[in-house]
């Protein structure tokens, strides 16, 4: 059995809970039950713009699909309060994020979670051969040592990383690296994707599961943190401008990314999942 399949049927069986704990999925919209994305045609879908549920739900278009209204959003927080307010009918997102709003109360509910996993990885630019050394160095140091479950029961509940990297020891972590800043770990995030990376109440400080390992990888790696805030549809762009090392950030591994970067091994399992209203 491949890692994608491994990882989805681990995240597949958490989630599966919630969604039997809350009867499957419905909509307000003039199509009936949403069940799956097959359900997607006379509905109102939200996604956040160039994520791989907006590349998906356009490759569906492109082989067939109508009657979709795609309302695109800057921020996933955006696509949820127009979800709350009734101006669509279901979320297209990942499950990471699906659960964070699924565990806030009872106003949402999980309609689908797809059977293939899609887990997350840092990345990099191409040059930087020796920084990913040390980085897969350093995330197999936080899955011997625990902080890495630790980190993710805090934000998620439960360990949605157990799995993903078995380390029989600690691993010696290259020092022989450059970053752009010296002493410093330049971070690209889009802080607004909650659980993972979002602002804390004060309205500046970033939290989340993502700045937790960020904070951790800075640790191991000797160096100070340092988050560059950058909107979802460029923060890839910023990246080979050199703006920052290394996006931490909710990043999909998929092969188009594998081609243009270099990205890690996955940190934390995740699928694209719909998440309706519970009415």
């Amino acid at each position: 059995m491949n890692m994608k399949k491994t990882i989805a049927i681990s995240l597949a069986v958490c989630l599966a809970l919630i969604l039997a704990a809350c009867g499957g999925g419905t909509s307000s919209g003039g199509g009936g039950a949403i069940n799956s994305p097959a359900d997607f045609p006379g509905h109102e879908i939200a996604v956040q713009v160039d994520t791989t549920a907006a590349i998906s739900i356009d490759e569906m278009i492109e082989d067939g699909m109508t009657g979709v209204t795609v309302h695109r959003y800057e921020k996933v927080t955006q696509c949820f309060d127009d979800l709350a307010l009734e101006r669509v009918d279901a979320v297209y997102v990942d499950s990471v994020v699906a659960g964070y709003y699924l565990s806030g109360g009872d106003k949402y509910r999980l309609a689908w979670v797809n059977d293939e996993g899609e887990p997350l990885g840092l990345c990099l630019a191409k040059e930087s051969t020796a920084l990913l050394a040390a980085v897969e160095a350093a995330l197999d140091t936080m899955f011997f040592d625990g902080s890495m479950s630790r980190i993710a029961v805090e934000h998620f509940g439960e360990d949605f990383t157990a799995g993903l990297r078995n380390p029989s020891s600690a691993p010696t972590i290259p020092m022989d690296f450059t970053t752009i800043a010296e002493g410093k770990l330049l971070v690209g995030v889009e802080v607004g994707y909650p659980p993972m990376e979002y602002l804390a109440e004060d309205g500046r400080t970033p939290i989340g599961f993502d700045i937790d390992v960020s904070y951790r990888l800075g640790e191991l790696l000797g160096l100070e943190v340092e988050f560059v805030n950058t909107a979802w549809d460029g923060i890839f762009f910023a990246l080979e401008r050199g703006e920052y090392d290394i996006i931490i950030s909710s990043v999909s591994i998929t092969e188009p990314r594998k081609e243009r970067y270099l990205l890690t091994e996955p940190y934390v399992s995740n699928a694209l999942s719909i998440v309706v209203r519970n009415e």
